[in-house]
Parts: C-alpha cells; sequence; structure tokens
C-alpha cells in the first residue's frame, strides 16, 4: 500500500467550463427524458382528463394542458438552466483559484493498493529519466543529471530540477 498526498492548486477554467458544459447538457438530457416518462404515463391514465372532469363540474369553462407548450416551456427553461449553471461553475473555479493563491490548495491524501514495481534482484526499481538510457548514469561521467541528458540523447530535456531525484510511482503526474 503506498500512501501520496497530493495538492489541488489550480483549477483550469477553461476545462471547467468545458466539463461543466457538457455534465449540464447531459444532466438536461436525462431530466427531459424522465419527464417525457412522467407525461406519458399521466397520459395514459387519463389523470389531465379526470382532472379536467372535475375542473368543468366545479364551474370551470375550459381546462386542458398543451404538451407541447409544456415541454417548449420546459426546453426553454432547462436551456437557461444550463447556460447559468455552467457560469456559475467556471465563477467557482476563479473563486478556487484565488483562494487557493491564499491558502496553497486542498490538499488529497491518496491510497495506492498494491506493491511498487521491483526490479530482478528483488529491490524497488530505481527510476530514471526517459532520456537517460537504462544502463547509463550522470555520476558515472561526472557530469550533473541535465547536463548528461542533454548531451546523451537528442530528446527533449527533463522538466525536473537538478539535484532533485524523482520520488518513486510519479511516473503518471510529470508527463
Amino acid at each position: 500500500m503506498i500512501r501520496r498526498r497530493m495538492t489541488v492548486k489550480r483549477l483550469d477554467p477553461w476545462s471547467v467550463l468545458k466539463f461543466g458544459a457538457v455534465a449540464n447538457v447531459v444532466l438536461f438530457a436525462i431530466f427531459m427524458l424522465a419527464a417525457g416518462v412522467v407525461w406519458f404515463i399521466i397520459d395514459r391514465l387519463q389523470l389531465v382528463d379526470q382532472i379536467c372532469g372535475i375542473a368543468t363540474d366545479v364551474g370551470f369553462t375550459s381546462c386542458g394542458v398543451n404538451a407541447g407548450n409544456m415541454f417548449s416551456a420546459l426546453g426553454l427553461l432547462g436551456g437557461m438552466g444550463v447556460i447559468v449553471q455552467t457560469a456559475v461553475l467556471v465563477f467557482l473555479a476563479f473563486l478556487y483559484n484565488l483562494i487557493a493563491d491564499l491558502t496553497g490548495g486542498l490538499t488529497i491524501g491518496v491510497i495506492e493498493e498494491g506493491q511498487p514495481a521491483r526490479s530482478a534482484a528483488g529491490s524497488p526499481r530505481k527510476l530514471t529519466n526517459a532520456a537517460t538510457p537504462p544502463g547509463s548514469s550522470a555520476r558515472s561521467t561526472g557530469r550533473t543529471a541535465p547536463q548528461a541528458d542533454a548531451r546523451t540523447s537528442p530528446g527533449p530535456r527533463s522538466r525536473e530540477p537538478a539535484g532533485r531525484p524523482r520520488p518513486e510511482g510519479d511516473e503518471l503526474f510529470n508527463q
């Protein structure tokens, strides 16, 4: 079992906008589908006709529900709701970014079920930079790690600062 602490320091407002818009549209579609099913059941049970019959007995002159107008109104209100909810989510992302600058963000504890990768010798495998060949070592040449990466490989330079070893298992977060 591996325990890690990760901190969410910033929410990208563009990604919040895209995610919020898609999520709200999907939730709106589910709501409209559920409303259609409920209306279908109400129509098949003739509940509106029974209520209108009672209303005309009491003294109302006309009664009825136009399903087309009702669903048009629901669609219009739902579309406005999608726009407003998405705007609120983007506003909250900006607000979170301001607060996270002051407080340092949210720290999340993550527990991974599983053992760290082990080499054939049975000890935990040492991670190397993608630009450094597995058999070479920067120490054997007398150069620091970023210099060895730049001279031995035509690939891009590592984004890690010099002299700071890469923690085990962080290859997913350093892409």
